[in-house]
């Protein structure tokens, strides 16, 4: 009668012909051809996903600012931010537009924008313009759409998008 028994093998070994796909030749030279494809990746992206953070935290400081007063947001979108270069190099432009519901005038908006204490991406004090088209003959609405803009620029920094 022959001995059906399962064979043990040394702690750590693997069974004899088979071994598994990342500690083969194939498994270690597509690892090695996948390393700097993920670091050039990483090295690209992740100065544009910490300015990404930073344009984030500037909208949520204007998001948590009290509104004007006869303000409100509407009920559609939310802020609209975008980083690039504008205009000549070495600097990143950061940009977050607003859109409001008021009653109050461009002018009293932009005054009461120019004394809130808003800080910008590094601390400073962000660039607010307020945008209003001017409601045609036939508007028969009482409450007008404005557009609230916050802007502020820093050095280009690695972010792929401000050179």
């Amino acid at each position: 009668m022959q001995d059906v028994s399962p064979t043990v093998s040394a702690v750590g070994e693997e069974p004899p012909g088979r071994r598994p796909f990342w500690r083969g030749r194939k498994g270690g030279c597509l690892a090695v051809a996948l390393l700097p494809v993920i670091g050039l990746f990483l090295l690209v992206k992740v100065p544009m996903w910490v300015d990404d953070g930073k344009l984030e935290d500037m909208i949520s400081r204007l998001e948590s600012h009290p509104l004007p007063p006869r303000t409100s947001w509407p009920d559609y979108g939310g802020a609209d931010g975008s980083i690039a270069l504008r205009g000549n190099g070495n600097h990143c432009d950061y940009r977050a537009r607003f859109t409001l519901e008021t009653d109050l005038s461009v002018r009293e908006l932009t005054d009461y924008y120019d004394r809130a204490d808003i800080a910008g991406i590094e601390g400073g004090r962000p660039s607010i313009t307020v945008w209003a088209r001017q409601p045609s003959e036939r508007a028969a609405y009482d409450h007008r759409a404005v557009i609230v803009e916050l802007y502020d620029s820093t050095g280009p920094g690695l972010d792929m998008r401000c050179t």
